[in-house]
C-alpha cells in the first residue's frame, strides 16, 4: 500500500511569539506491519501565527502535494477531527494510521520532523 506519511514539529509558542514549524511528508510503500521502501521524502518549514487546522491542513498539502497515495499522521496533527472531514480539508485520501506499517512510516517522518526542528534552533 502506497501512503504520505506525514508528522508536524513545533506546536509550541517560541520567545518570539511564533510558531516555527516543520512538516516532513514521507512517501512510501507498506506492508501491514512495516516499511517496505521509501520513496521520497519532502521537508517544509514555515513561521506562524497559530497552529489552527487550517495552518496545518495548508502546510501538509504543499509537502504533500506531489506524492500519491492516502496522508495517513496521528489524530493530534489534526485535533482528533473525524477523517471524512479532515478528508475534505485537504481535498484527498485521509485517514489516521491504524496498522503497524503505517505508526511506522509516521515515526520515519516524526524523527526527521524533531531533528530538523532542533537543527534549526540551535
Amino acid at each position: 500500500m502506497k501512503v504520505v506519511a506525514v508528522d508536524i514539529s513545533g506546536r509550541h509558542k517560541l520567545a518570539d511569539g511564533r510558531y516555527h514549524l516543520v512538516c516532513v511528508a514521507v512517501s512510501a510503500v507498506l506492508s501491514p506491519f512495516d516499511v517496505e521502501k521509501i520513496e521520497d521524502m519532502r521537508i517544509y518549514h514555515e513561521e506562524a501565527d497559530d497552529v489552527s487546522v487550517e495552518t496545518v491542513a495548508d502546510l501538509i498539502k504543499r509537502a504533500a502535494t506531489r506524492y500519491r497515495g492516502a496522508v495517513v499522521t496521528e489524530p493530534g496533527e489534526f485535533y482528533n477531527y473525524p477523517e471524512w472531514r479532515v478528508e475534505a480539508i485537504l481535498g484527498r485520501k485521509f485517514k489516521y494510521a491504524e496498522s503497524v506499517g503505517e505508526r511506522k512510516a509516521i515515526e520515519v517522518a516524526h524523527h526527521v520532523s524533531l531533528a530538523v526542528h532542533r537543527m534549526l534552533h540551535e
